[in-house]
C-alpha cells in the first residue's frame, strides 16, 4: 500500500510538473499572492524584519525590512510590482502581525523609487528582486528592525524560517489575518533541478520545503522573507513554486547572497 501511494505521488508531481510548460506557477503572480501553509502564528516583534506590501491598499505580497549602510530599505520580489514607474500606489507596513487591526506597532511609510532587477524575466522568475526606497526611515524598536543581509556568494544549508500573510491552505482563496511562520529546510540544489524537470532552477534560486510535503509558503507569500535558522540572516525571498506543499515540489526561492552587490549598487545610487 505504501509503495503504491508513492507512485500516486510521483505520478501526480510529474503530471504537474509536465504542465508548468503551459501554465504560470500558482506562486509568483501579483494577482494571487503566496500563504504560509503548515506554520503557526507569529507574536508580535517575532519577526520584527517582515513587511506587508500593499497595493492601493490592498495586500499584494510581503518583504523584507533590511538597512544598507544606515538607509533604510524593503527588499521584496520583482513579480510583486505591478507598476515600477508609479512607486506612489505602494505603502509598506512594519510591525504588522494582525492585520485587520491597528495594535500601535504598524509603522506605514510610502514606496518612493522602485529598483527592479533590470534581467528580470516573468516567464522564468530570474532575477526576482526588487529593492524599495521608502519616503523617510523606520523607527527601530523591539517590534520593527532589520534583518542582516548574508555575504556575496554565502550558501545557506539547515532550516530556514518563511514567513508571511498568504493561503494557509493549497487551494485557499484569502490571505491570512495574523502573520504565519514554518520552518522547513534547505534542499540540495541539485535535488531541486530534478524535483522541476520542466522547468529551470536556476543558481540563483534556493530551494526550500519538506520533501513529504504539508509545509510550504503558497499563495499572498510572495516577496516575503527566508530567514537561515543558523546566522539569521535573509537567504531568499519567495518567488515560485507548483500547488503549494505538494510533496516533492519544493518552493524556490530568489538566493540573496547571490544579489547582495546588486542591492548594495543600488542603495549607493540614490
Amino acid at each position: 500500500m505504501k509503495n503504491f501511494t508513492l507512485i500516486l505521488i510521483s505520478s501526480f508531481v510529474t503530471f504537474v510538473s509536465s504542465q508548468n510548460s503551459q501554465f504560470p506557477p500558482i506562486k509568483g503572480n501579483e494577482d494571487d499572492p503566496l500563504r504560509i501553509i503548515g506554520g503557526s502564528q507569529v507574536s508580535e516583534g517575532q519577526l520584527p524584519y517582515q513587511i506587508l506590501l500593499l497595493n492601493q491598499g490592498q495586500l499584494t505580497c510581503g518583504g523584507s525590512f533590511i538597512s544598507v549602510k544606515g538607509v533604510h530599505f524593503v527588499l521584496t520580489a520583482a513579480h510583486c510590482l505591478q507598476d515600477v514607474n508609479n512607486p506612489s500606489r505602494y505603502i509598506v507596513v512594519a510591525g504588522e502581525v494582525d492585520r485587520t487591526t491597528t495594535s500601535g506597532h504598524e509603522q506605514r511609510r510610502f514606496v518612493t523609487r522602485i529598483f527592479v532587477h533590470r534581467q528580470y524575466s516573468a516567464q522564468s522568475y530570474a532575477n526576482d528582486i526588487a529593492l524599495l526606497a521608502i519616503n523617510k526611515p523606520f523607527e527601530v524598536n523591539k517590534y520593527v528592525a532589520p534583518i542582516s543581509l548574508p555575504r556575496q556568494g554565502q550558501t545557506t544549508t539547515g532550516d530556514v524560517i518563511v514567513s508571511g500573510w498568504g493561503y494557509t491552505t493549497a487551494f485557499g482563496m484569502v490571505g491570512a489575518r495574523f502573520l504565519q511562520q514554518v520552518r522547513v529546510s534547505v534542499i540540495n540544489h541539485r535535488v531541486c533541478k530534478k524535483l522541476y524537470p520542466f522547468r529551470r532552477v536556476l543558481s540563483s534560486m534556493i530551494c526550500a520545503g519538506v520533501l513529504r510535503g504539508g509545509m510550504d509558503s503558497c499563495n499572498g507569500d510572495s516577496g516575503g522573507p527566508l530567514r537561515a535558522v543558523n546566522g539569521g540572516y535573509l537567504a531568499g525571498i519567495v518567488s515560485w513554486g507548483t500547488i503549494c506543499a505538494l510533496p516533492l515540489q519544493p518552493g524556490v526561492y530568489t538566493q540573496v547572497s547571490y544579489f547582495v552587490n546588486w542591492i548594495e549598487q543600488q542603495a549607493s545610487s540614490l
